[in-house]
């Protein structure tokens, strides 16, 4: 284990979310970091087993993320896929002898489990933007979270994946997506409906880049029925406790989704 790595099995759900952003040793707000780490923990829950083996995990991330090799895919990171792994705060690493072949000692690891629904309380937060820090705050949506921008009215909606990124990039990723569904709308010369639609998406992406050039005010709200969203740094940022059922979150719902994605990815059992 890591030296001075929070050790997040006994952190209570309160402050879960917070103290796992918190932990990171790495700067998760570069997108090629939440990719890694996103394409990880779907690959983990699409596994049998509880500890999974090191070597087969960072070849099949290498070769799901389009690396040429390994050793391209460790140059990413910056460092081996084992110290890289064994940074982030929710992950638990150990050697372990093969059940398979005995006598075959493996680094493994394994994917530290989110605290039971029941102890986790469906919140709000709430974050104005004013600044350029409030963009490059890292703003990590747990699965099933949503974000609104009540100024636009304007929504980031729900995933099954955890996303981690910053502010800045959540709007950029945004508007990227809102332009790639303009293309495939077309020219519309002769439809009416597909031209307002298309002018519609081209008024909100550059009402949205006013926001990353801090041209018009705007506020975060993330809407998150599984309470452990959170923000960093989290000053200023207000925290309220939202109704029980707010957003209608079903974490089993959510289970089968991974599930689902993993299995149209085409994922194996690699132990």
């Amino acid at each position: 284990m890591v030296a001075d790595k929070k050790d997040l099995a006994n952190v209570d759900a309160e402050n879960f979310g917070s103290e796992m952003l918190d932990s990171f040793k790495i700067d998760i707000s570069h997108q090629e970091m939440e990719r890694i780490i996103v394409e990880l923990e779907l690959i983990y829950r699409t596994q049998p087993g509880k500890w999974l083996p090191m070597h087969g995990i960072c070849n099949m991330l290498a070769d799901e993320l389009g690396y040429e090799d390994v050793d391209e895919f460790e140059d990413a990171l910056k460092a081996d896929f084992k110290t890289f792994i064994g940074a982030l705060p929710h992950i638990e690493t150990d050697n372990q002898e093969s059940e398979l072949q005995p006598g075959l000692w493996r680094d493994v690891f394994r994917v530290i489990p989110d605290p039971p629904a029941d102890q986790c309380r469906p919140q709000r937060l709430v974050l104005q933007i004013k600044s350029r820090a409030d963009l490059w705050r890292v703003l990590m949506l747990h699965p099933g979270a949503f974000v609104e921008i009540p100024e636009l009215e304007f929504e980031i909606g729900a995933d099954h994946k955890r996303r981690v990124d910053s502010v800045y990039n959540h709007v950029g990723a945004s508007i990227f997506n809102l332009e790639r569904h303009v293309e495939q709308i077309g020219d519309a010369a002769d439809d009416p409906a597909a031209a307002a639609e298309r002018q519609g998406i081209q008024d909100t992406c550059d009402a949205l880049r006013k926001v990353l050039d801090l041209e018009i005010p705007a506020t975060f709200i993330v809407i998150d029925p599984g309470g452990l969203s959170a923000f960093k740094p989290g000053e200023g940022v207000e925290v309220t406790e939202m109704e029980a059922d707010a957003g209608a979150y079903d974490r089993s719902a959510r289970a089968v989704a991974i599930t689902r994605a993993a299995e149209a990815e085409g994922y194996e059992d690699i132990n």
